[in-house]
């Protein structure tokens, strides 16, 4: 098995026989993604796409996290802009055509969570803690969680998670769908890389078209939903209600909107 590693500033790359490792790290921050970490998954995901000898994708964290989501200091560098980084991300993860297997433990918070939506293969360690906090920051959903988790779960499950945006268990994520499987940590890398290494000896071709098969009631109108949620999102930046999220959260204290 061939071990090939490259690293851009928080993502890391291992190219293992016919699997691609890609390891969020941002170290005393739950791995929280940068505008420089969106652009680096962004390109290991292009370049997997495109590398005849990929076959899938293995995506975890660092440190026993998966990720805290978005840096909530980095929202307008990571979100605004003609072509904001996490589009970028947003559409490699979207488009990308091959199985992609998450390792998910400590916590999946905002992105971290709605990222999950676009894999394939989703396996949490008992005790992690999920949430989707974009109405408690003053912010609206992201990555086209609007239009899948309620077709996913639900529209009152879907509504209770996005509206009120309280932390849930790895439990509530297999129940509605959102996860694979549900291990105990100590099981979980040895489980994921059981799935990646059963998929990595699938025939690619049949692969790829299955997974294309799947997506396909998605394809379009959650891309559509994208643009449409970030057009909100990037208002909502501007808005009073995420000044004030943001400065209470710099202040340690509960938001008050008016």
């Amino acid at each position: 098995m061939t071990n090939e590693n490259t690293a851009t500033q928080g993502v890391a790359t291992e190219k293992l026989g016919s699997t691609l490792r890609i390891t969020m790290s941002n170290p005393g921050k739950k791995n929280a993604i940068d505008r420089s970490m969106y652009l680096g998954l962004a390109e290991a995901l292009t370049t997997a796409a495109k590398d005849p000898e990929i076959r899938v994708v293995w995506l975890r964290g660092a440190d026993g996290d998966f990720t805290s989501g978005n840096m909530v200091s980095d929202f307008h560098n990571s979100a605004s802009g003609e072509n904001p980084p996490v589009v970028a991300f947003l559409e490699a993860l979207i488009k990308f055509p091959k199985p992609i297997v998450a390792q998910v433990e400590g916590v999946a918070i905002g992105v971290g969570a709605t990222m999950l939506m676009h894999c394939d293969l989703i396996y949490a360690a008992k005790g992690t803690r999920f949430r989707l906090p974009f109405v408690n920051l003053g912010l609206v959903p992201e990555a086209g969680a609007s239009y899948i988790l309620p077709r996913l779960m639900g529209q009152a499950k879907a509504a209770e998670l996005l509206l009120l945006g309280r932390m849930f268990s790895a439990q509530v994520a297999l129940e509605t769908g959102l996860v694979s499987g549900v291990v105990a940590a100590e099981d979980l890398e040895d489980t994921v890389s059981a799935a990646v290494s059963e998929l990595g000896e699938l025939p690619p071709n049949a692969l790829m078209k299955t997974k294309a098969l799947l997506r396909r009631p998605l394809t379009g109108d959650v891309w559509i939903r994208v643009t449409e949620e970030l057009t909100d999102f990037a208002a909502q930046l501007d808005h009073s209600e995420f000044q004030e999220a943001f400065q209470a959260f710099a202040e340690n204290r509960k938001p008050v909107f008016k």
